[in-house]
């Protein structure tokens, strides 16, 4: 009880007093492990090059793999997350059959395995991922699908070349997010889905640094009404809203946020 109380003090002085390294050994003594992000910090100035390539190291991807291998498990069980839930029900929700699916942002390639394994009907699945490393793993897991290293502002692929176009959890971590939402919309033919996209509705869209898989990132936490506008101009009528997994920066933001997967037509 007395750790349940105090818990949301706990957390915010961690996130806002104390340095990333006392971060991680407070982390390390009272979870056993680093989560996956910790060190949120809001960015004023011009964004670090650095930031804009740290979900490339190959050591990022092995440690998102070990931590996505649990939860893809449970899932196999009868137990799909929120997120998994919600990209599998907005890709039901354009009731396509047998879509051809572009995953722009796909890691490993695990949404390939999510969508079969909760759809229970095909899809054609094509991942690509900026990291090369990322798209290496994706194709010794999965090794009948294939994977491409490419850049979410400028997509290797032809106008209208998929069915649906999904943004797999990566919008968040794009400084050129414009590009890429024009760039969604030319290589989706019919519908585009916008996955698991952090949000608030009061504060303007916000950079943040953060550490990734002990990685320095950019992380971006979107004004709605920007980026429901951003899709409305390139062409996009948002269909349906699906909440994703939890995601609460508040005591960052100094307002609540959430994820949520936006399922978008292709109207022009």
């Amino acid at each position: 009880m007395f750790a349940n109380i105090f818990s949301p003090i706990l957390k915010a002085i961690v996130r806002k007093v104390l340095p990333d390294s006392v971060q991680v050994t407070l982390w390390r003594l009272f979870r056993r492990d680093v989560p996956v992000s910790y060190g949120y910090k809001i960015i004023n100035n011009n964004v670090s090059p650095e930031l804009l390539h740290g979900w490339q190291d190959p050591i990022v991807a092995e440690k998102q793999y070990k931590a996505f291998t649990p939860i893809l498990q449970q899932m196999r069980e009868g137990k799909p997350r929120e997120d998994f839930i919600a990209v599998a029900n907005a890709v039901k929700m354009t009731e396509l059959e047998a879509p051809f699916i572009i995953e722009v942002g796909c890691g490993s390639g695990w949404n390939s395995e999510v969508l079969t394994n909760l759809l229970k009907y095909p899809v054609h699945y094509i991942g690509l991922d900026y990291s090369s490393a990322m798209a290496a793993l994706g194709k010794k897991c999965y090794p009948n699908i294939p994977f491409v290293v490419g850049d979410a502002t400028a997509l290797p692929f032809q106008h209208g070349a998929c069915d649906i176009l999904l943004s797999g959890t990566v919008l968040m971590h794009l400084l050129g997010y414009q590009e890429a939402i024009c760039e969604s919309r030319r290589v989706a033919r019919k519908w585009c889905i916008f996955h698991t996209v952090p949000i608030m509705r009061k504060r303007p869209t916000t950079k943040l640094r953060k550490y990734a898989y002990g990685e320095s990132v950019i992380e971006l936490i979107y004004n709605e009404d920007e980026l429901l506008n951003l899709m409305s101009q390139n062409g996009l009528s948002v269909q349906y809203k699906l909440d994703s997994i939890p995601y609460d920066l508040s005591d960052i933001l100094g307002e609540h946020t959430l994820n949520r997967t936006y399922v978008c037509k292709v109207i022009c």
